[in-house]
C-alpha cells in the first residue's frame, strides 16, 4: 500500500500545482525538514497545492471514467441506460448479477480509479499538513502578515482530508485511514464505519481551526465564489451530516443513526446552496455531460416518473412509449421532458427503456453555469428526517411544508396531523425528485439505507482487485441475487409487492 500511495502522490502533485492559477509571495519560518518532499519545499508550492485540492477532489468525483457514479445512479433506478459505459449495464441488469471484482473486468477502472484518486487527493492534503506541522508558515511578505494564510491552508487541507475519507467510507466496504500521522506501510483496511468516523474527526479539526481564525478562501479554490472561515465551518458541518445520514447499509442501521447528532450538525450547516461555477475551461462536470445533458446516454428511470404520476408504468416491459405523464407536481413539467423515442438496445432489456429526460440544470459543455453540489434543501430535508426519528413531528412538518414540495412542486402542504410514515414518505419523495445530480451518490445512498435497492444490488464496492493482489489478500466481491444478505448485497427492493 505504501508503494502505491507514494507513487501516486509523487507523480500527481506536480500536475495539480500546474493546474492551480493561484500565486502569492510567501515566506517560510522554522522549517525543520526542508527536504520532507522536494515538491513541497517552498511555501509557494504548498499554497498552490492547497489551492488545487478541491478541484482535484471534485474532478475525480465528477469524471465518468474515474468514478462509479454513473453505475450507482442506474443501480438506484434513478437514471437508466443500456449502454456498457462505466459499468451501467452490468450493474443495473435484471436480475442483478455479482460484481466482477477482477483486474480483467473491462470497467474495473470505474472503482479502481476512484479509489486511487481519492487517495491521491487525500495524500496531497496529508503532505500539506505534514509540512505545516513541521514548522512551515505561509504569509504575505511586506504586509506584516507572516503566517497569515497558514490557518486557511491547514483548515482547508483538513476539509479535503475529511471529504476524501468520508466518500471512501460511503463507497467501499473497507478502506485505509491515512492521515498526516499515518505510516502507510503499516496501515490496514478498516470497516467503513471507522473510515467515516475518521472523516468526522478530520472535519472537526477543520471546524476547530476555522472557527478560531479569520480568512477568506480565494474564488478559484472552489470556483466562482470566495468563502470565509465561517463559510468553511458551515460546509464542514454539512458534509458531516451527510456522512452520518448516508453511512447505513440497510434500514435497520438507518434506525440506529444518531439523529440528534445529525440534527446538531445540520443546524450548523449551510444556509445557501453550495454551487460550483463550471467554466468548461478547467472546471467541467463530465458525469453530467455523459448522463442527463445528452439525450441518448442516460434517461430518467420510469420509477421516478411513476412517483409523480402513479398511472404511469413503474417498470417498462416493452418498447412502446407509454405517452406523456401528468401530475399535480409542477416539476414534471419544469424539470422533466418527454420524448417519443428511445435509443437503447432492446436485446439488453426493455426495463432499461425510458422516454423522459432531465432538463432542470441549464449547464452544458456549450453553456457555462453554476452546478449544484449541496442544496440547502437537502440539508433541510435531513433536519426534517432527524425530527421524525426524534419524535418532533410538527417541526418535521413545518420544514417539509417550507421546502421544494410547496415552493417548486406546488403540492399541498402536509396536514398538521400527518403521521411519521406520511412525513417520511414526503421527505423521500422530495429527495428523489429534487436532489437529482446534486451530490455524489445521493440517490444510491438513499435507496441503500431504506432497503430499496433491487435484490442482489451490491450495497458497497469491495476493495479493488488490483489493490487486493498487491496486498496479498484474497479476492472477494458483492452483488447477485444469490448473495443477497442485506449486509453487503441488497435483500430488499422497491418493486410493488403485488406486481413483481
Amino acid at each position: 500500500m505504501k508503494k502505491i500511495l507514494k507513487i501516486s502522490i509523487l507523480l500527481l502533485i506536480p500536475v495539480s500545482i500546474l493546474f492551480s492559477s493561484c500565486f502569492k509571495q510567501l515566506e517560510v519560518k522554522n522549517l525543520n525538514e526542508p527536504d520532507i518532499y522536494d515538491v513541497l519545499g517552498s511555501p509557494e508550492a504548498v499554497y498552490q497545492l492547497a489551492a488545487s485540492l478541491f478541484y482535484n477532489w471534485y474532478i475525480d468525483v465528477q469524471t465518468h471514467s474515474w468514478s462509479p457514479l454513473m453505475s450507482m445512479m442506474t443501480m438506484a433506478d434513478q437514471g437508466t441506460s443500456s449502454w456498457l459505459n462505466s459499468g451501467m449495464y452490468d450493474l443495473s441488469s435484471e436480475p442483478r448479477q455479482a460484481f466482477d471484482n477482477t483486474e480483467t473486468y473491462r470497467y474495473a477502472h470505474i472503482f479502481e480509479h476512484y479509489w486511487a484518486h481519492m487517495y491521491r487527493v487525500l495524500n496531497q492534503a496529508n503532505d500539506i499538513l505534514r509540512v505545516l506541522h513541521n514548522g512551515m508558515e505561509i504569509g504575505d511578505i511586506g504586509e506584516n502578515g507572516q503566517g497569515k494564510d497558514t490557518k486557511m491552508v491547514e483548515a482547508f487541507s483538513y476539509f479535503i482530508q475529511g471529504l476524501s475519507l468520508g466518500y471512501l467510507g460511503l463507497v467501499y466496504d473497507k478502506a485505509f485511514v491515512i492521515t498526516e500521522y499515518t505510516d502507510p506501510g503499516t496501515a490496514k483496511p478498516l470497516p467503513y464505519t471507522q473510515v467515516i468516523d475518521s472523516a468526522l474527526v478530520s472535519l472537526n479539526k477543520c471546524i476547530e481551526i476555522a472557527s478560531q481564525s479569520s480568512f477568506t478562501i480565494p474564488d478559484d479554490w472552489i470556483n466562482g465564489k470566495t468563502y470565509t472561515n465561517n463559510d468553511l465551518v458551515k460546509l464542514a458541518y454539512s458534509y458531516m451530516a451527510r456522512f452520518l445520514v448516508y453511512e447505513p447499509r440497510n434500514a435497520q442501521q438507518n434506525e440506529q443513526t444518531d439523529w440528534s447528532l445529525v440534527l446538531d450538525y445540520a443546524n450548523h450547516g449551510i444556509t445557501q446552496d453550495f454551487e460550483i461555477f463550471l467554466d468548461n475551461v478547467r472546471w467541467k462536470n463530465w458525469v453530467f455531460h455523459y448522463t442527463y445533458e445528452r439525450d441518448d446516454w442516460v434517461r430518467v428511470d420510469a420509477r421516478i416518473i411513476h412517483m409523480m404520476d402513479t398511472s404511469y408504468p413503474w417498470h417498462l416491459d416493452s418498447p412502446n412509449d407509454p405517452g406523456v405523464a401528468h401530475s399535480i407536481d409542477a416539476r414534471l413539467g419544469t424539470d422533466f421532458v418527454h420524448v417519443n423515442t428511445c435509443p437503447f438496445k432492446p436485446e439488453r432489456g426493455y426495463y432499461h427503456y425510458s422516454f423522459y429526460l432531465y432538463k432542470r440544470i441549464p449547464y452544458t459543455f456549450s453553456n457555462a453555469d453554476w452546478f449544484p453540489e449541496f442544496y440547502v434543501n437537502e440539508l433541510n430535508l435531513i433536519k426534517a428526517e432527524a425530527y421524525v426519528h426524534l419524535g418532533d413531528l410538527q417541526s418535521a412538518i413545518n420544514i417539509v411544508n417550507q421546502s421544494s414540495r410547496v415552493t417548486r412542486g406546488h403540492l399541498p402542504p402536509l396536514p398538521s396531523d400527518a403521521t411519521a410514515d406520511q412525513i417520511l414518505k414526503a421527505i423521500f419523495y422530495e429527495r428523489d425528485i429534487e436532489l437529482f445530480v446534486a451530490g455524489f451518490g445521493t440517490d444510491f445512498f438513499d435507496m441503500r439505507r431504506r432497503d430499496m435497492l433491487q435484490k442482489g444490488t451490491l450495497l458497497n464496492f469491495p476493495i479493488p482487485a488490483r489493490e487486493l493482489d498487491i496486498m496479498g489478500m484474497p479476492l472477494y466481491t458483492f452483488g447477485g441475487v444469490e448473495n443477497a444478505d442485506g449486509i453487503n448485497t441488497s435483500n430488499g427492493g422497491w418493486f410493488p409487492s403485488n406486481s413483481k
